[in-house]
């Protein structure tokens, strides 16, 4: 996917079609003599040409060798007169509006784009405490943005796995070569277990609230794996905007909560 500010590449257009217009008007009185201003024209061309670039537009880059001596000593190329620079600038119109008429773009609105390209987008603490989950993030908020919802879900998922992931170390599951292998059920039983272990100790109010703490995220857990996971994982479901953004918010705030307690 190609991003660029529409607003750069307006000015930029619209100062070249301006210029277009201007050479068109002298031309008609000057066209075989050398164009005047010829740097200034130079500088609104290479800039066209720097957002066609950022654009995507493939058309106009293939003109600029046309161009690319333009604002130069006329001793090593020929002359840049009224009637040839009119022309080649009516060639980059043409050439311009053929792409954009070929391509397709995607504007975000101001509430999409809140959820665009944010790697932090879950708060600078869960970033801190879950680095390896900053991608997904990113990526769940770049499909939301794009109304990619079932993607969204999707990313939403694996950024979950990571405080499993990170929960099951912490109440002391065995490490066996394939625990990166284990599902989620496996990983949310051996919690569930390791979590009766902790009954076994001696009353203390970090006891009550460690189990408070495991047991309520297990129960989170299996409520991700059972109400959203199983289905975007194995093709039972698409899922809308608004369920995307609920599932956004709620693991956002449980990836918080964990945070307080968990890292990677």
């Amino acid at each position: 996917m190609i991003t660029f500010h529409a607003d750069s590449f307006y000015l930029a257009l619209e100062d070249l079609l301006q210029l277009k217009e201007n050479v068109a008007k002298d031309a008609l009185h000057k066209g075989a003599e050398a164009l005047s201003g010829a740097r200034y024209a130079r500088s609104v061309i290479r800039t066209f040409f720097i957002e066609c670039e950022r654009a995507g537009l493939k058309r106009p880059l293939e003109r600029q060798d046309r161009l690319e001596h333009l604002g130069e000593p006329e001793d090593a190329h020929p002359k840049y007169t009224y009637d040839r620079v009119k022309w080649e600038l009516e060639e980059l119109r043409i050439a311009v509006f053929s792409d954009l008429r070929e391509g397709a773009f995607l504007r975000l609105d101001d509430a999409s784009a809140a959820y665009y390209e944010r790697p932090i987008l879950f708060g600078d603490l869960v970033n801190k405490r879950f680095p390896k989950a900053a991608y997904d993030i990113q990526e769940a908020g770049n499909c939301y943005a794009s109304a990619r919802y079932t993607g969204c879900v999707f990313h939403l998922m694996r950024v979950a796995e990571h405080g499993l992931r990170a929960l099951a170390k912490k109440v002391g599951v065995p490490f066996p070569k394939t625990f990166d292998l284990k599902t989620w059920d496996e990983l949310i039983s051996s919690i569930e277990q390791e979590t009766k272990n902790i009954i076994q100790k001696p009353r203390t109010s970090q006891r009550s609230k460690d189990l408070e703490f495991y047991n309520t995220a297990a129960a989170q857990f299996r409520y991700f794996k059972d109400g959203w996971r199983n289905h975007v994982m194995h093709t039972r479901t698409t899922y809308d905007e608004p369920q995307a953004l609920s599932l956004m918010t709620h693991v956002r705030e449980f990836m918080q909560h964990l945070a307080t307690r968990l890292k990677e």
